[in-house]
Parts: structure tokens; C-alpha cells; sequence
């Protein structure tokens, strides 16, 4: 099986026998910026919230002194870069995080695909091959679906906006994650964000909660063996869960060969984060993905 990340990410193969069924999803969780955005605000996307977007020289409409006249400090956006280590993704007939402390159960989903040493993916544009499923999922119908992946991701992105004066300036983001300042044109750098904690003091948990571009997600840090961790220091993976297709269901039944997936990164991969006074770009960051799920 192939990923291709090209955005939008498709996952794609064919049935030829019962034991070579493929299905797949990937998404990405963010801190959110913590300590800016609570974890139950759904954030603006930028294209909503910015004004026009030039499609001829990627720039939005609004300057810095108009986003910060509109109180915009934040907004979900596309990243030119977004690399994160895939261990296990799946389907389920009821929600797998469940109960109070909230813990993973897998027992009523199927895996679509599982490896112990986990497989990269820049999600922003690149072809990654995963193994496939073992045997076919039963028929059934699956509300929600699943994947586990490393804490740690790998970001680069930029926001072009107007100069106020017929002019476009620049945002690129730094090995920190911070941005440049304001120019006509800069380069964006790779910089890694780790997660270990929702909030400002340690919480594994996430949502549920809106993603920017429609549906349902959820969220848990854990350890290697997919245990609900205790401390920060404890956090290996992170195991997120939404509903699929923003609620509508993927029905396999016999008619079904086979399932793809789309995972759209434009508008929701990226956090954009503004200065509340100047309007000026401070810190970028991961946002959450929305994949669609397609039988045939």
C-alpha cells in the first residue's frame, strides 16, 4: 500500500482475495498552542478569517493592523511540512477511548494497519508505502476509526498577508517554531514540536472536540504499551480517534472491494498564531486533519 501525501493524502488498493484488504487514516492532534487556545475552541481556518486569498501570490487580503483590529490571534492553515511516525491505524464500531481516567480498548475495532517500528510520513508531500491489512475487516458498520503515532512532529510553513500598501509581507517559521519578522520574502525552517501534555499542566487528555474543518476528534497521550501515561516524561505515543466522515459511517459489506482515504491537509494542518496588539505573526505550529473515508 501506498501513501501518497500529496495534498490531499489518498490511500488507495484493490481486493483480489479476502486476505488483501486495505484500509487506512492518518491525522494529526496539536497542543493547540497551550496556554492560548483552550482544547474545546474550535479554531478559525485562516481562509475565513484573513480576507481573499490571492491565488497568484499566496498572500491574504488582510494586513497585520486589520487582523489585530479584528481580534484574530489565531487561525488553522496548511503547512508546507508536516512529519510525524505512524505505528497502527484502524476502524471501530464504538468510540475506543473510553471511561474515567479515560483509557485505549481496541476491542471493537479492526486494524488496517500495524508496525512496530512505525513508518514516516511528511503528510505535506511525499510517497510512503505501509503494509497492508492482514485479513478483511468483517462487514459491519464502523462510527469511528483510530491511529497511533509518535509525540513528536515535524513542521515548516509560511503566511504571505497584505503590507497595507498594495504590497505583500512574509511569515516564515524558525527552528523554534516562532516566526520571523515581517518581510517582503523569507524561507521557512524545519522545526519539531513535541507533544506531551493538552494543557498547561500535565493532561493526556483531548476533547472530544470540533476540528476546524468539521467533525469529531479525541485524543490520548500514552506510554509504549498504549497506557494512559502519568507524567509528561511518560509520554511515547499519542492515539487519536474520530468520528468517521464527520459522522457518517463506512459500511463494509460484501459489495465493498475496497476503502479509501483522503486526508485533507489544505486549511487545517498548521496553527497560525498572531499578536493580539500588532496584528504580526508569532508562532506556528500542528493543527488537527480531517481525513473522508471513500468505499468502492
Amino acid at each position: 500500500m501506498s501513501i501518497s501525501t500529496n495534498s490531499p493524502l489518498k490511500l488507495n488498493k484493490f481486493i483480489t482475495t479476502s486476505k488483501n484488504f486495505t484500509l487506512g487514516l492518518t491525522i494529526a492532534i496539536s497542543s493547540l498552542f497551550t496556554g492560548s487556545l483552550k482544547a474545546e475552541e474550535t479554531p478559525d481556518l485562516c481562509k475565513d478569517v484573513l480576507g481573499t486569498l490571492d491565488s497568484s501570490t499566496g498572500a491574504y487580503s488582510k494586513s497585520a493592523t486589520e487582523i489585530a483590529s479584528d481580534g484574530t490571534y489565531f487561525c488553522a492553515g496548511t503547512p508546507d511540512r508536516f512529519e510525524l511516525d505512524i505505528y497502527e491505524m484502524g476502524l471501530c464500531t464504538s468510540n475506543p477511548i473510553t471511561g474515567s481516567p479515560k483509557a485505549f480498548s481496541k476491542t471493537n475495532c479492526v486494524e488496517s494497519m500495524s508496525t512496530s517500528s512505525g513508518i514516516t510520513a511528511d503528510l505535506a508531500g511525499t510517497t510512503v508505502d505501509l503494509p497492508s491489512a492482514d485479513t478483511r475487516p468483517a462487514n459491519n458498520t464502523y462510527t469511528y476509526a483510530y491511529i497511533i503515532i509518535k509525540n513528536t512532529f515535524g513542521l515548516k510553513g509560511s503566511l504571505k498577508i497584505s503590507d497595507g500598501s498594495g504590497g505583500i509581507i512574509q511569515y516564515c517559521s524558525t527552528s523554534d517554531g516562532s516566526s520571523t519578522s515581517a518581510a517582503t520574502s523569507c524561507t521557512p525552517v524545519n522545526h519539531t514540536e513535541t507533544l506531551t501534555s493538552f494543557d498547561n499542566t500535565f493532561s493526556p487528555d483531548f476533547g472530544p472536540a470540533e476540528m476546524p474543518s468539521g467533525g469529531e476528534v479525541s485524543a490520548i497521550l500514552t506510554d509504549n504499551s498504549l497506557v494512559r501515561a502519568s507524567s509528561e516524561a511518560g509520554v511515547e505515543r499519542l492515539i487519536a480517534v474520530f468520528a468517521t466522515n464527520a459522522g457518517t459511517p463506512v459500511v463494509i459489506n460484501d459489495s465493498v472491494s475496497g476503502l479509501e482515504v483522503e486526508l485533507q491537509v489544505t486549511d487545517g494542518g498548521y496553527g497560525i498564531q498572531f499578536d493580539s496588539n500588532s496584528g504580526e505573526v508569532v508562532d506556528f505550529g500542528s493543527m488537527p486533519f480531517k481525513p473522508v473515508f471513500t468505499t468502492y
